[in-house]
């Protein structure tokens, strides 16, 4: 396990103000960002046309507009940043409730530990679409709102905040899972709830408090640690959650839902490249050397994160047929506050580490450098 020190891109200031600082940050990566935006967009073209979609994307923009003000100022930054309408990016991070039925290319593996050489830790391997190898980076955001607290994000240039997991300095960490969701609502979208989780909790009991307390579209699990050595998951539905908790030990999740009463209301997705392999990467994470042993090293997992197993326990999902990619994998050390991060496969990409101690300047500059 090779290890380099990362340089996060430095996002502060208000919402609006870091959304814009992605495209200043990065202006050679406009182009990639609206064709992200754009081909995503044109596969559902049928669906956006439809006026029931329109409708319940329209009731999502004021339910947002509502709980998360701050959601759509960053939404706003960002699409005036890479000259994309508001409302279009705002439509390309709901495609995946909109319909998920025609198979979506992202997948992830999950899990927390407690017992290792760097304390409590959260993992996750990012299985997504290959444009997003790209577009993926390492954010370090900081808000006048938020007073001390600051976050590291793992997302991507063109979505807001923590679009696949993240840590705030408080040692609170975050990582999703997609499941699809048969009868979406007006709610909470994941990602923008991820991101109110590390701007305004603690701890995974305060998180649990905040995600009990509100309404969510339907989809997905969240999976969560702390510096305290507390860990859970969440599946989330419409109009109802299931929650396990874990404070010794190892707690994990993949693409579908453990509890009966949610997992009746999955979409059938005959043609979802990471339904056939969930349960047996589940299954690998729950019997393998990492969940049975304690004091794992950081090496184990990150070992462990790049292994194969055919098509149904392959953690690392490339050379497979028809499946998504794992683009990136992460490691969160709660304790210590720092963030393991591997910018492409595991199997065969070395390590950066990131601090959420590092001097962010007025305009996003991080030790000095400029975007």
């Amino acid at each position: 396990m090779k290890i380099s020190p990362g340089i996060p891109i430095g996002l502060a200031g208000t919402a609006y103000q870091r959304g814009r600082q992605q495209h200043q940050w990065n202006p050679e990566f406009k182009p990639f960002v609206i064709q992200a935006v754009s081909e995503r967009r044109n596969v559902m073209k049928t669906e956006l046309d439809d006026p029931e979609v329109q409708s319940f994307l329209d009731s999502q923009w004021a339910f947002t507009e509502q709980q998360s003000p701050e959601s759509l100022a960053e939404i706003t930054g960002i699409a005036e940043g890479y000259g994309v309408q508001s409302k279009d990016l705002f439509a390309y991070l709901h495609l995946g409730v909109i319909d998920d039925r025609i198979g979506q290319e992202d997948g992830c593996t999950a899990f927390a530990i407690k017992q290792t050489s760097h304390g409590t830790i959260l993992a996750k391997n990012r299985d997504y679409q290959g444009a997003h190898q790209k577009l993926q980076q390492v954010f370090l955001n900081s808000d006048p709102a938020w007073g001390e607290r600051r976050c590291l994000f793992v997302g991507s240039l063109g979505s807001p905040g923590a679009f696949s997991s993240g840590m705030n300095s408080d040692g609170l960490a975050v990582a999703d899972n997609r499941i699809g969701w048969s009868t979406p609502g007006i709610g909470w979208l994941r990602y923008f709830l991820m991101t109110k989780i590390l701007t305004d909790s603690s701890s995974v009991d305060e998180a649990l408090d905040l995600i009990r307390s509100v309404d969510h579209v339907g989809g997905g699990s969240i999976v969560m640690a702390d510096q305290s050595g507390k860990m859970a998951t969440v599946e989330l539905g419409q109009g109802q959650i299931h929650v396990e908790t874990q404070e010794n030990t190892f707690i994990g999740h993949t693409n579908h839902y453990l509890h009966p009463r949610l997992a009746q209301f999955a979409t059938p997705t005959p043609n979802d490249p990471m339904a056939g392999s969930s349960r047996g990467r589940l299954d690998k994470i729950n019997t393998g050397p990492i969940a049975q042993n304690s004091n794992i090293s950081l090496e184990n997992i990150a070992e462990f994160l790049g292994t194969h197993g055919g098509k149904t326990q392959s953690l690392c999902r490339h050379g497979i047929d028809g499946d998504s990619l794992t683009i990136s994998s992460v490691i969160f050390c709660c304790q210590k506050r720092e963030l393991y991060y591997c910018p492409g496969r595991p199997c065969e990409t070395d390590w950066q580490v990131y601090t959420l101690s590092a001097s962010i300047g007025s305009f996003g500059n991080v030790n000095g450098l400029s975007g």
